[in-house]
This record gives C-alpha cells, structure tokens and sequence, in this order.
C-alpha cells in the first residue's frame, strides 16, 4: 500500500460532496431513511464519529451501493491516522518474529 502525504477524503467528506449535495438530501432525511438519529449521521458527515458496519450497511440501502464502499473509505482514512501519528514510529521498534519451519510441530 503506498503511503500518501494527503490524508484520504473521509466518509462525512464524501458523503456530503457526492451524494448530499448533488442529490439535495438533508442529513435529516437520510438519518430518517436509515432508522438512526440526526446526531448519529450528523456526526459522521462532520467527521466527529467513526462509522460502523451496521452504519454501513444502513447508509448503503439507503444510497444503493455497498457497505464496504463506505468501510474502506473509513480504514482508509483510519491507517492514514496511524500511520501519521506516534504509533508509526513505536511500529518502528516492533521486532519481527522469525518464523522456522522446522519448529513447527509437523510430521514427515
């Protein structure tokens, strides 16, 4: 995966600027569609919660396309904040395991 200086458009992000907008949605309207609250909703297109799976798979009934659409935008955006922050430089003092065939436990 190749690591990028921009972070990725976020679901609120994407949301808003490809469905929202051009389709003339409200937040309140797709909350209602979906069966959440407006706070629920309004807080992912305001980039202040994470998305979920059963989110996902509400948000993709109600715009007709799939829920990992919306989850790789969501761990895309996740590993991107990762990797951009202090875990990436502990990652860097993470040792890795050396794996022998040998001391596996098969038999011949």
């Amino acid at each position: 995966m190749r690591n990028t200086t921009r972070r990725p458009v976020t679901v609120g992000q994407m949301l808003v600027s490809e469905f929202l907008e051009p389709m003339g949605i409200e937040i309140s309207a797709l909350a209602e569609a979906m069966g959440v609250h407006r706070n629920t909703l309004s807080r992912i297109v305001h980039d202040k919660g994470t998305l979920t799976a059963p989110a996902a798979i509400k948000l993709s009934a109600a715009l007709g396309n799939t829920p990992e659409f919306w989850l790789n935008i969501q761990h895309a955006v996740e590993l991107w904040d990762v990797r951009h922050s202090a875990y990436e430089q502990e990652a860097k003092n993470v040792r890795r395991i050396q794996h022998s065939v040998a001391n596996t436990g098969a038999m011949a």
